[in-house]
C-alpha cells in the first residue's frame, strides 16, 4: 500500500519540477522601448508659395506744379490717396538652427494688383483729371531671425524691397502712363508651423516703403512713391 501511494506522488512531484524548469528556460517577453523624441530641426533649404492682401498709401508732389498759380485745396489735390489689392507669389530660402534660435535668408517675387486713384482740380478748376498709381510686381531680399518652439517658429524679417510702379494721368491736358522700378525697405513678423518633416505652413505681415521716383505727366514731372502693409498665408516644402 505504501508503494502504491509513494510512486504516484513521486511522479507528480517530478512532473511539476520539470514544468517549472521549462518555464524558467522559456524566453521572457521584452517590453518595447519607445524611441527617444527628437525635436524638429529647422535647418535646410525650402521653397514655397504665398498669397494675401495689401493696403497702403500713395504720396506724390503733383500740387507743387500748380502752387504758383494760387492756393491748392487739399480736397482736390491728388498728393495722397489709398492703394490696395491682391499680392501673391513664390519664396525660397535657407534656415540654420542653433539650439532654439533660427537664422536665415529669404527671397520672394510677387504678382501684385495694388492700385488707387484720386481726382484733382487745380488753377481754379481749369485743370482737372485723375491720377492713378499701380504696382504690378514686387520682390525682396531679406534676413530672418526667430525662435523655435519645437515645430513652431516665430520670426522677424527685414531687408531690401523692389517694386514696379505705374503712374497714369488722365485729364484736360491729355493722358499719359509712365513706369518705374522702385527700391525701398521692408520689415515684418511671421510664424511657421511644421505639419510634417517637409511641409510647413506660414502666416506673415510686412510693412514696405517704396521711395519716390520721377514720372512724366501732361502737367509736368511728378515724384511719387508709396508705402504698404501686406498680410499673407503660405506653404513651404523643406528639403
Amino acid at each position: 500500500m505504501f508503494k502504491a501511494v509513494f510512486v504516484p506522488t513521486v511522479m507528480a512531484v517530478a512532473l511539476f519540477a520539470g514544468a517549472a524548469s521549462a518555464a524558467d528556460l522559456a524566453p521572457h517577453a521584452v517590453e518595447p522601448v519607445a524611441p527617444a523624441y527628437t525635436p524638429y530641426n529647422w535647418s535646410g533649404p525650402y521653397i514655397g508659395v504665398h498669397a494675401g492682401y495689401g493696403w497702403g498709401r500713395e504720396d506724390d508732389n503733383q500740387s507743387r506744379l500748380f502752387s504758383e498759380n494760387g492756393p491748392v485745396s487739399t480736397n482736390t489735390a491728388a498728393d495722397k490717396f489709398n492703394m490696395n489689392g491682391f499680392v501673391g507669389g513664390a519664396h525660397a530660402g535657407y534656415n540654420y538652427q542653433i539650439d532654439q534660435f533660427v537664422i536665415g535668408g529669404e527671397a520672394d517675387i510677387d504678382y501684385t494688383d495694388l492700385k488707387g486713384n484720386h481726382r484733382y482740380s487745380y488753377s481754379g478748376g481749369s485743370v482737372t483729371g485723375r491720377l492713378q498709381m499701380k504696382s504690378e510686381w514686387q520682390g525682396s531680399l531679406r534676413l530672418r531671425a526667430g525662435y523655435a518652439f519645437d515645430n513652431l517658429l516665430v520670426y522677424a524679417t527685414g531687408g531690401v524691397a523692389f517694386a514696379n510702379g505705374k503712374l497714369s494721368d488722365r485729364g484736360v491736358n491729355g493722358a499719359s502712363s509712365d513706369s518705374n522700378t522702385h527700391t525701398g525697405w521692408t520689415v515684418g513678423l511671421g510664424a511657421e508651423y511644421a505639419f510634417t518633416q517637409n511641409w510647413i505652413g506660414r502666416a506673415e505681415v510686412r510693412y514696405s516703403d517704396f521711395q519716390k521716383k520721377g514720372y512724366d505727366t501732361p502737367n509736368g514731372r511728378v515724384k511719387a512713391g508709396w508705402n504698404q502693409t501686406t498680410a499673407t498665408l503660405g506653404i513651404s516644402y523643406k528639403f
